[in-house]
């Protein structure tokens, strides 16, 4: 068993894809991008407001909640803190579900019972870097399923592989069953 000490170099990137490739889109940065950094390895989501009326809805920004809507994907490249006019082009690595991504995990060591599970990707703000939360026990907040473990059964801070889930579709939960976690998964 491994403790793994976890660093900013722990950003979560591509990991598998049907394709070979990573598919990569250029998005332009939000308004809100200028004050607030979006570091290689960052999920980001469109700039999206429930009632719609958001000017900036075809714009990315880094996320913030842990329970995220309207995913675009894990950033490519960084964009500075400070001076970044609005608009500027931003690469993401794609959120298809049928892409595997990797990135190290908090809340519990690894163990062959987690793969298959579904988790919460979540963000340490003070690192920078998106991990899977292995601990999480909210199931409304989980937005990936783990598919592989890359480091060692019982390693704890370890990396895995996972996908992210598109939508919501099971009973119960307490957000709407239709409503898209993912931007484009329709």
């Amino acid at each position: 068993m491994t403790d793994f000490v976890l660093s900013s170099g722990n950003v979560c990137v591509p990991f598998r894809a049907p394709w070979g490739a990573f598919t990569t889109k250029s998005y332009g940065l939000s308004t809100g991008v200028s004050s607030a950094a979006i570091v290689r390895g960052r999920f980001v989501t469109l700039d999206y407001t429930e009632a719609g009326a958001s000017t900036n809805s075809a714009f990315v920004k880094g996320s913030t909640a842990n329970g995220f809507f309207y995913g675009v994907g894990i950033a490519a490249e960084g964009s500075a803190a400070t001076g970044t006019p609005a608009g500027t082009m931003l690469a993401v690595y794609e959120a298809n579900p049928m892409v595997e991504f990797a990135a190290v995990t908090k809340g519990a060591n690894l163990s062959n019972s987690i793969v298959g599970r579904t988790a919460t990707l979540q963000r340490d703000s003070t690192l920078d870097i998106q991990y899977v939360d292995l601990g999480a026990s909210t199931v409304a907040d989980h937005r990936v399923v783990v598919t592989q473990l890359i480091d060692a059964q019982g390693d704890s801070g370890g990396k895995v592989a996972f996908r992210f889930i598109s939508d919501n579709r099971t009973q119960g939960s307490t957000i709407n069953s239709s409503t898209p976690y993912l931007a484009f998964s329709r």
